[in-house]
């Protein structure tokens, strides 16, 4: 018996895929893992950063210490967002819920289109956070533009955690389990401690400089750190778009092909 066709999609794979955002959204809001990843951890770790190490880095650059953790801290949660909203993909896939969906009138790059498009609210809404915890702890940008850099200094970190957000997703819409991300978590963990936001390149080796500089953290943080107290800024920011593009050109076309795949229901 032949398997019963399929009604053509209703609606746009644009509109279909706010939908799906909405949707997402409204689970997120209500998941502790997104929300710790997203937020606590790396609130806690600015707070961190600025109590126990804000008096050696202030001595050694002459600067603040929260102008140099701050980006890294709104990167970082930007980033590790992902994997908190990757999980739920996961988790989406082995009940079958993907499979429905493909049984429905539903254009299947609306499912990319629409976890994307929540990605990009939720590193929006991380960003925004952030920049109002760094204010309330004595943030200014005091770079050339002032104040008129923050919508840029808020965008570099929603640039970069969207294109990271098609690596979490091609990962996810492969893997057979939430601890198959465990992986992410471990490359996102090394990428915290290796780049320009940590520690200055001059305190890298010689020969790992090149390698450090061009990392997207770096580009981001260098970026940001431009915006909001001087410094070079085209550089970076053309780095962090390069990133971006990148990253959602070669992971979304991976992501589209896990998330067209059938389910497997494996225990693993």
């Amino acid at each position: 018996m032949s398997a019963p066709s399929v009604p053509a999609p209703t609606g746009t794979a644009l509109a279909q895929g706010g939908l799906q955002a909405g949707r997402l959204l409204r689970r997120w809001s209500r998941s502790p893992i997104v929300f710790v990843q997203a937020l606590v951890f790396p609130v806690f770790l600015l707070l961190v950063f600025r109590l126990v190490f804000g008096d050696s880095v202030a001595a050694s650059s002459g600067g603040d210490s929260l102008n140099r953790f701050l980006p890294l801290a709104t990167l970082v949660g930007t980033v590790f967002g992902g994997v908190g909203s990757g999980a739920s993909l996961v988790l989406e896939r082995r009940s079958g819920l993907l499979d429905r969906f493909r049984a429905m009138p539903v254009h299947r790059s609306s499912l990319l289109i629409g976890r994307l498009e929540a990605e990009l609210v939720r590193a929006l809404v991380t960003a925004v956070v952030f920049l109002a915890v760094g204010y309330a702890l004595g943030f200014r940008a005091a770079g050339g533009a002032g104040a008129a850099a923050l919508p840029l200094f808020v965008a570099v970190p929603v640039l970069l955690g969207f294109g990271f957000s098609a690596l979490v997703c091609a990962v996810a819409a492969h893997a057979r389990s939430v601890a198959a991300l465990s992986g992410l978590s471990m490359l996102f963990t090394l990428m915290l401690f290796f780049n320009t936001g940590f520690a200055p390149l001059d305190s890298y080796p010689g020969a790992l400089r090149p390698l450090v500089r061009a990392l997207p953290m770096s580009c981001g943080a260098d970026a940001m750190r431009g915006l909001a107290g001087g410094g070079a800024i085209a550089g970076p920011l053309l780095g962090v778009l390069a990133w971006t593009v990148g990253m959602v050109a070669v992971f979304g076309a991976v992501a589209v092909r896990g998330l067209s795949a059938p389910a497997r229901h494996d225990s693993t």
